[in-house]
């Protein structure tokens, strides 16, 4: 359990759930016996504030309440503290959010209350974090970021209502990519240069990006390394293909989509704009930025309930009883597998010949003709008429009276 532990709530979080839910995290806190301090945050960069102030002030956990920017801003302040010299406190995560996809990293999941007893346990996994810095600024990211039509995605789902995070997402990508060009970039991954025009770059820490897009499958936050995700220029036909792909983390081996791994990334925009980007979902556009250089950190960052995949051990087990990574989307290595409609077929019956599925019917047996209507003895081997036709008209002529 941790000895001091400061809450950082975002109210606006999640639609104003999380000003709703205040009551709630006190009390499950207190009913853990978790000594902490509750702070509300007032605008938008206010919890990096606060994060830094509670750590640079011996807080061994400060916890962010709420969604993937909360949780941005509130290890960027622990990130700061570190940076200057003050042990590190650790992250904890309250899932308040629209998207969590940070929270999908955890243990516990989307689950707040196995979020509160990864509190009280207070056991801890190193995390990487990705460092990025440009012409004036540099910033850290835990999960991911990216630039191309998700800077545009980024702009859309602000202007959207509140919705689910993948449907936020979905409406935020359609009205993103009408009009949308693709855009010239050079990128180098551990000094290896290309030059080429794409829809997309994520970087990936984690695995998902935008509230449930497995951008990256396979990446997991403690290997040391970023997974990047490259989509090059496509028209909309190709787009109704790859999203879906996208969504479900199958778009390996498209002919438009690179996946590789890279320890140091630089972008450098081939054009006259400048280059915007998202940090964890949150939209930068520095004016003068036209180099990124992408880092990662190894281990530098520790996380209350986070899950043990490459370097920290293991991947835990689920409820179902087989490991279970980050790198795959969380709800379903849980879920026992299902027969599909297309199974095998079913086995044969056991039949008394081997070799033989089934025993075939005999064909009908045809009325054996009486002996009146036999035909005679010297026409045996003539087409026999069927006896059914035969008799009537046998019958007719004995009947009918001999003509005069």
């Amino acid at each position: 359990m941790p000895r001091t532990c400061h809450v950082v709530l975002n109210p606006t979080s999640g639609g104003g759930l999380g000003r709703r839910l205040r009551g709630e995290v006190e009390r499950e806190l207190e009913v853990r016996g978790i000594a902490f301090t509750l702070t509300e945050t007032a605008r938008r960069g206010h919890a990096v504030e606060i994060a830094r102030a509670a750590a640079e002030s011996g807080a061994d956990v400060v916890v962010a309440a709420g969604g993937d920017g909360t949780i941005h801003e509130v290890a960027n302040g622990i990130l700061a503290a570190a940076d200057s010299g003050r042990p590190a406190a650790a992250l904890g995560v309250i899932p308040i959010g629209t998207g969590n996809d940070f929270a999908k990293l955890l243990e516990g999941g989307l689950d707040r209350g196995r979020a509160y007893e990864a509190l009280a346990a207070a056991r801890t996994v190193d995390f990487d974090v990705g460092a990025v810095e440009w012409e004036g600024g540099r910033e850290y990211f835990v999960n991911g970021m990216g630039t191309g039509v998700d800077v545009e995605v980024v702009r859309q789902m602000e202007r959207l209502p509140r919705l689910p995070g993948v449907v936020s997402y979905l409406a935020a990508l359609v009205r993103a990519v009408l009009g949308f060009r693709a855009i010239p970039l050079r990128i180098a991954l551990d000094g290896r240069a290309d030059e080429r025009r794409v829809m997309i770059i994520a970087i990936g820490n984690g695995p998902c990006l935008g509230g449930g897009f497995w951008v990256t499958p396979r990446a997991r936050p403690d290997d040391g390394r970023f997974d990047v995700c490259i989509v090059d220029d496509l028209n909309y036909y190709r787009i109704a293909r790859t999203i879906p792909r996208v969504m479900r983390g199958t778009h390996d081996g498209l002919p438009d989509v690179s996946l590789r791994t890279a320890r140091v990334i630089e972008l450098e925009a081939g054009g006259a704009q400048p280059l915007f980007f998202h940090l964890d979902g949150e939209l930068r556009e520095p004016a003068a930025a036209r180099r990124l250089r992408v880092e990662v950190r190894p281990a530098a960052l520790r996380v209350v309930g986070g899950k043990a995949t490459s370097r920290s051990g293991p991947a835990t087990p689920s409820a179902a009883g087989g490991p279970r990574s980050c790198a795959a989307p969380a709800p379903r290595p849980a879920r026992p597998s299902r027969p599909r409609s297309r199974a095998a077929p079913a086995a044969p019956r056991p039949s008394s010949r081997p070799g033989r599925r089934r025993r075939r019917r005999p064909p009908p047996r045809r009325p054996t003709p009486s002996p009146a209507t036999a035909p005679p003895a010297g026409r045996a081997s003539r087409r026999r008429a069927s006896p059914s036709a035969t008799a009537p008209a046998r019958a007719r002529s004995a009947s009918s009276p001999a003509s005069p």
